[in-house]
């Protein structure tokens, strides 16, 4: 059986077994995201538009919440921005109570490499070139001119000094050390969030996975559902 008559069964099975209101990927871009994506698929899930989510999380990002949560309730599961970013686990959380989440994540450094290869070739790096320039991103028009630049401005550009002051510091661009300890900060802060609800958050390095047992199991959904990990856009 192929992938796509495997979810033509699937479908009907997951959508009669699922108790859980809504499952959430919230690890970081690169750790697996479109992988799970797919997984979702897979199962029989109703998986939300990605690019209408990286949308409407400008309007998140802002305090405003109203299209945002009515995107979110339309659909089953969900993963990249603004799932993978700041603290959006921790406000569906609130506004989806009952809902699942799953932590992907990878080895920090394996992961930052990984970011570092794939932006190189997102924004057409010289083959010489170490990393990205201000430029590069800056010009790029994914979703809207600009949209690349101001995730990198807010998640991971922004410097705080020792007196709550913030600007946004180019020069941070691309620094290991600097990215992959936002990185593993964030992944943290996830598991603090979780701590009293071990049942509703995986971690989980899906690079690693086989099979879809653990994810399967953790949705509590039945056996037949589990598959081979279909793993997708690797760098």
């Amino acid at each position: 059986m192929n992938l796509a008559e495997f979810r033509q069964s699937s479908v009907p099975i997951c959508q009669s077994a699922k108790r859980f209101n809504k499952v959430f990927g919230i690890g970081a871009n690169k750790t697996g995201t479109s992988t799970l994506q797919a997984i979702f698929q897979i199962i029989g899930l109703n998986v939300a538009p990605q690019q209408q989510g990286e949308t409407l999380g400008l309007d998140l990002y802002r305090g405003n919440f109203i299209a945002f949560s009515d995107y979110v309730r339309q659909y089953d599961a969900f993963q990249d921005a603004p799932f993978s970013v700041k603290t959006t686990y921790a406000q569906v959380d609130a506004l989806f109570p009952g809902s699942k989440f799953i932590l992907t994540h990878r080895e920090p450094e394996i992961w930052f490499n990984s970011l570092l290869n794939f932006h190189k070739k997102l924004f057409r790096c010289d083959a010489a070139a170490e990393s990205p320039s201000r430029e590069e991103v800056k010009r790029d028009t994914y979703i809207l001119p600009g949209y690349l630049a101001f995730m990198a401005e807010v998640n991971w550009l922004l410097d705080v000094d020792p007196n709550l002051g913030s600007r946004i510091d180019w020069d941070l661009g691309y620094q290991k050390d600097h990215y992959i300890s936002l990185y593993v900060q964030r992944n943290q802060a996830i598991v603090r969030h979780f701590s009293e609800r071990p049942r509703d958050l995986l971690v989980i390095d899906i690079t690693r996975e086989v099979g879809t047992h653990r994810i399967i199991e953790f949705l509590e959904l039945p056996d037949m559902l589990v598959t081979s990990v279909p793993h997708v856009n690797k760098t």
